[in-house]
């Protein structure tokens, strides 16, 4: 029997306790999910189409590699065809590294927003679980988990995913580009 996960990097998971089983485990690793269903993403775009000033913390210019959900998608279905009796971890992202500060400036430019944010030197996971629970629909304990998370960098290290499947993710514009385009597609 084989298992695929995903897990963002920097937490320990389900995958760990599948491969400590014996149980052969596919684990993907990735920074943000740019997509639906992607509770990082979604917290970002709702920050973001709400707040035309926002108060940043120091992590918004931790480096990220964003990868979009049909990208993830494509290699939890590739990953059927890889050979078997091994588990193995891989890191995937986008080819774009970036900041999350970065992020919502691309965000805003293709909503045609206006946005400036003002970093300030501390604002604490706390501070900044309790703000994200009153301008978004995360709770205060996810939002806060999320926040400690983002406090480290989640670029790609290990590059075998890309010796192991032939796919080359999209860039960050373009994930964007198709989420906005499938959220307009379904309202």
């Amino acid at each position: 029997m084989r298992f695929s996960n995903l897990k963002t990097f920097g937490t320990e998971g389900v995958g760990e306790i599948l491969r400590q089983s014996g149980v052969e485990t596919i684990e993907f690793r990735a920074g943000m999910v740019v997509g639906a269903g992607s509770l990082s993403f979604q917290l970002m775009k709702s920050l973001t189409d709400r707040l035309p000033v926002m108060i940043c913390p120091r992590w918004l210019s931790t480096p990220t590699q964003p990868i979009a959900i049909n990208d993830v998608l494509a290699y939890l279905l590739a990953a059927k065809d890889l050979p078997v009796g091994v588990s193995q971890t891989f890191e995937i992202g986008s080819p774009d590294v970036m900041t999350y500060g970065d992020l919502i400036r691309e965000y805003a430019r293709q909503k045609g927003l206006r946005r400036l944010l003002i970093f300030v030197p501390v604002l604490t996971p706390y501070l900044s679980g309790l703000w994200l629970a009153l301008v978004t629909p995360a709770t205060y304990e996810v939002g806060r988990h999320l926040i400690e998370g983002l406090k480290n960098p989640t670029v790609v290290q290990d590059h075998s995913a890309s010796k192991a499947f032939a796919i080359r993710p999209m860039g960050v514009k373009e994930a964007i580009e198709q989420a906005l385009a499938k959220d307009a597609s379904s309202k």
